[in-house]
């Protein structure tokens, strides 16, 4: 041992110091035994960890600690002993914490948020090979790091950063695990696998599963490609087309040695990017092929990021229910681990977002009325009338007063009203051209959304099916509906309810056993066959929530680009 241990003040200073990666005004405790290399690890961690505050925030080594309290707690359990290394080197389980903290993408986190590269840099730089000595200091710093990177691994990977998609901060989230984190990394290191630990606390969900099990190999296959924003294709065919055929390329979508890269092959490599991104695979460059085209690496890893820590913050689910998954565009009914049915939707558009949200589908109406929402009715309908008096009775509506008392059109001034002082209410009449079509099915929810069937048929041959005022329009919706009264088969048998939907009257239903709806964002989800597919992120949830994730600042708005053509 070459230097003493200066008190625990000077630690203070230390830790409040940000400025150097090992602050020059704490001397440096070297020596050239291994053997004695832990026991003097042990003393720093005494002298120093001991006096760490049971809560708030510390900086070393220019990093925030955010775990001081159960870093105390920890090594005053294990009598300061270190942990991650001995001998003047990391252990099996520290060089394996290491590992993941530096691939941390793999888990779609970030390693920055774990000291990886500091860790990386201390362990590294540990021995001076000039010098044929250790660094205490170093080794001790990266024990601290290490632990402080693993309890907030452990957290994340298990119930996330955020509270919802709609938080605009992260959040320390440990106090909803019902495990003690000192306990957990006891375990760990019982086991001699960090690994086995994370794994084992990540959420089950099979999409989940699926999707951790991708990263690595996109990770590994794109990692180093250079995806560039492809060339227009109206200001330079040829530029465009080699640009095109090199991204098909380097994203394994079109193999040049074995198929050539003439249209035909060209097109078939299109096909083959389409399906990875859940377009329709025309095989045509069309203008929401070429947006998804230019859609970086980096923002795929990131969008993959977002998807995993929905995944964390997701309730458990019932054994029976129905998922809707909003960028999909898809309804599933699930019963276990199997799908029952699934069918087409039509969400809301981008001006019109449906909501997120979780209830029970508890009632059918069969040939509904359409009360039209008064914001709908005083934008779209009310314009209408003012240039058509016939509108209203060529589409059907009825006029309401604020009572509930059907009115005369005829007998409305329709001109004196605006949207802002509108006094009626307007209802279209039932029947198959009825916008909610001949079935609507009801969930109580905060947002006044339901699903229905539709009149505009031709909305479900879409590629992308954003398109209502909120609500979802559901293409296999008497499916659905046999599938909700086979609980009621007494007092509503099949062919009972096939007489009712001939009549075309109005008729209202609940439903015997109201099943749990949950209506989500996941634009990462894999299809039947367990491949990814990388779905476009229509109402921008993603970049909103990969914003807080990353601690990336809005984007102010540039007032002198309003004026700039597009």
């Amino acid at each position: 041992m070459k230097t003493h241990f200066l008190p625990a003040l000077i630690l203070l200073w230390l830790i409040a110091s940000c400025s150097e990666p090992i602050s020059k005004d704490e001397k440096q405790v070297t020596e050239d035994d291994p053997a004695r290399v832990t026991e003097l690890v042990k003393k720093y961690l005494n002298e120093h960890v001991d006096d760490f505050p049971a809560a708030g925030k510390i900086n070393l080594d220019g990093d925030t600690v955010t775990t001081p309290g159960l870093i105390k707690d920890f090594y005053k359990q294990n009598s300061f002993n270190p942990v991650w290394t001995a001998s003047g080197t990391l252990t099996p389980a520290g060089d394996s914490l290491r590992r993941i903290l530096l691939n941390a993408e793999d888990w779609g986190l970030i390693p920055a948020d774990y000291h990886a590269s500091l860790i990386d840099s201390l362990v590294r730089t540990a021995y001076d090979s000039a010098k044929e000595d250790y660094n205490v200091n170093k080794l001790a710093h990266s024990e601290i790091l290490l632990s402080d990177a693993f309890f907030n691994f452990v957290v994340h990977v298990s119930v996330g950063r955020m509270q919802n998609d709609t938080a605009e901060t992260r959040q320390w989230r440990a106090e909803i695990l019902d495990t003690n984190l000192v306990a957990v990394l006891n375990n760990a290191l019982k086991q001699k696998s960090p690994a086995v630990t994370f794994e084992s606390l990540e959420p089950q969900y099979a999409e989940y599963k699926a999707l951790r099990a991708f990263i690595p190999g996109f990770r590994s296959e794109f990692g180093k490609k250079s995806w560039e924003v492809l060339p227009k294709m109206e200001d330079d065919t040829l530029a465009f087309r080699k640009a095109l055929v090199n991204r098909l390329v380097d994203g394994h979508d079109l193999d040049t040695a074995r198929n050539g890269k003439d249209s035909l092959a060209v097109a078939e490599g299109l096909k083959s990017f389409q399906r990875r991104v859940g377009l329709e695979p025309d095989g045509k460059a069309g203008r929401n092929t070429v947006r998804a085209l230019n859609v970086t690496y980096q923002d795929r890893i990131r969008q993959m990021a977002a998807t995993l820590e929905r995944w964390r913050i997701e309730p458990k689910r019932e054994e029976r229910y129905v998922w809707v998954n909003i960028p999909e565009f898809r309804m599933h009914v699930m019963d276990g681990d199997s799908m029952i049915m699934e069918s087409r939707i039509v969400v809301g558009a981008p001006k019109t977002q449906t909501p997120e949200l979780d209830s029970k589908i508890n009632q059918m109406i069969l040939f509904p009325y359409w009360h039209v929402p008064y914001s709908i009715a005083g934008k779209e309908i009310l314009p209408h009338v003012k240039r058509d008096s016939t509108y209203l009775r060529k589409n059907r509506y009825e006029v309401l007063d604020r009572s509930g008392n059907i009115v005369d059109p005829n007998s409305v001034n329709w001109k004196k009203y605006s949207q802002n002082n509108l006094p009626y209410k307007f209802r279209q009449k039932t029947g198959d051209d009825n916008a909610l079509g001949i079935l609507k099915f009801n969930f109580n929810n905060k947002h006044g959304v339901y699903m229905h069937d539709t009149n505009s048929k031709g909305y479900f041959n879409r590629e992308t099916r954003a398109l209502s005022h909120g609500c979802m329009r559901l293409e296999n919706y008497m499916q659905l509906a046999y599938y909700l009264i086979r609980e009621d088969s007494v007092k509503m048998p099949r062919d009972t309810f096939d007489v009712y939907m001939k009549s075309g009257k109005q008729r209202t239903m609940a439903v015997r056993k109201p099943i749990p709806i949950h209506v989500r964002y996941f634009t990462c989800i894999p299809n039947s066959e367990g491949q990814i597919i990388l779905y476009t992120d229509i109402y921008v949830r993603d970049k909103r929530m990969i914003r807080t994730l990353y601690g990336e600042p809005k984007k102010q708005k540039n007032n002198s680009d309003k004026n700039k053509k597009a």
